[in-house]
């Protein structure tokens, strides 16, 4: 249940829905594309549909713009500067489900799984606060629950700004050249126990980090 604002944090969360989304849209519209992969997706798609998408948090940004209006869900704290970024995602087309590793992730990890059959999903598997480039287990049960293949995806890019947060995160700058990168999917079996969850965290994690060059 979204939690009661205060006057002066319901104008900003309508502030920031409304220029969030056009700064990201004008940036990316200055951005060059190009995709590694979109082969093996197009396989993992059509021997099983749906999948989730696994990314490291620094790399949000980007990916923001480069799957926005697809319809994928994710996961967002349900912290006020959580419900500052669901103001931006949702209108790019991202259905948000509202949690964390410390507040309400079991309830969002159950609403995304039964509506995992309404569209893909995507998970930063090492946010909100980290540590960094390390799989949260949470994300490894939703792919062992709902069925869905994970599919590990990244991007690369010519020139960026690197924030000092724990994540690193990174702002692609005007003009910059971003290459998407999937890895092969993954598949998480439907009874895996803690040992195994914890095992395919790790194989998650690696698989990402074999995208970055």
């Amino acid at each position: 249940m979204e939690r009661s604002y205060s006057f002066n944090q319901r104008i900003l969360l309508f502030i920031v829905s409304i220029i969030g989304p056009i700064f990201l849209l004008v940036l990316g519209f200055t951005w060059r594309v190009r995709w590694i992969g979109l082969e093996s997706l197009r396989t993992t798609r059509d021997n099983s549909g749906r999948v989730i998408f696994a990314f490291w948090h620094s790399r949000i940004l980007g990916l923001l713009y480069t799957h926005r209006f697809i319809g994928a869900g994710t996961m967002i704290s349900s912290s006020f500067d959580g419900a500052l970024a669901a103001a931006i995602v949702k209108r790019l087309g991202f259905r948000v489900y509202r949690g964390s590793a410390s507040r309400r992730g079991t309830e969002a990890l159950l609403e995304m799984l039964r509506s995992s059959r309404g569209g893909d999903l995507a998970l930063s598997v090492d946010g909100p606060r980290g540590p960094a480039e390390k799989v949260k287990y949470g994300a490894v049960t939703l792919a062992s629950k709902s069925g869905l293949q994970v599919v590990p995806v990244s991007y690369d890019v010519d020139r960026c700004w690197q924030l000092k947060t724990w994540d690193k995160f990174v702002i692609p700058k005007p003009f910059a050249v971003l290459t998407v990168v999937y890895g092969e999917s993954i598949i998480v079996p439907a009874a895996a126990d803690k040992t195994s969850i914890k095992s395919y965290a790790v194989i998650i994690e690696n698989k990402i980090k074999n995208l970055e060059r």
